[in-house]
């Protein structure tokens, strides 16, 4: 079974140290695009500039999600092949390569790829083989459910719960469900 993983907000908890960025009270000026920013929406010039800033920031010091690295290891420990599919990278934010293969090293996250630069998860997941995909985002999710036919898990976080729930995207807040819907789904 090959399972594709988006990385932020779904391994790590990216969007925690964004939320303590924007708050600080230099960034009082991004308050009316926090929302869009939480989302990672970069086809708004002022949220991509802020991810060009401090996404960097985010990968160095956000911390795996609690049983992401046990629950992983398992999974490959079961056959499972992991690929791990972000849109971080080198060609939108120079940096995010060595910072994040360093993170999923310190972490303890085994994978057996990961592919950079993907902001079309859909071609992501058809070209490497994904039977399964796990993303925090309502959108990515959606596209790959209905033009893959795969099965799809949302990662819920406190701006995408709803928007997951609304697209009828089976979804999960923490990993101990995520491995058991997994776990269904490879049965």
């Amino acid at each position: 079974m090959i399972i594709g993983f988006d990385i932020d907000d779904v391994i790590f908890d990216t969007s925690g140290v964004m939320r303590d960025i924007l708050d600080e009270p230099k960034n009082k000026e991004l308050a009316s695009i926090k929302l869009d920013v939480m989302r990672g929406d970069a086809s708004i010039p002022a949220v991509a500039k802020f991810l060009k800033k401090y996404l960097i920031v985010a990968v160095k010091e956000g911390k795996a999600k609690s049983g992401a690295t046990e629950i992983i290891r398992n999974l490959r420990k079961n056959g499972c092949k992991v690929i791990l599919i972000t849109a971080r990278g080198e060609k939108n934010f120079p940096g995010t390569v060595a910072a994040n293969e360093k993170a999923l090293k310190d972490a303890g996250i085994e994978y057996d790829k990961v592919i950079y630069d993907s902001a079309d998860k859909v071609d992501a997941c058809r070209e490497n083989g994904v039977e399964i995909f796990v993303d925090d985002s309502p959108k990515n999710c959606t596209e790959v459910k209905h033009e893959l036919d795969i099965p799809v898990i949302g990662f819920e976080s406190e701006i995408t719960r709803d928007s997951l729930r609304e697209a009828g995207i089976t979804s999960v807040d923490n990993w101990q469900d995520l491995e058991k819907k997994l776990l269904e789904y490879i049965k």
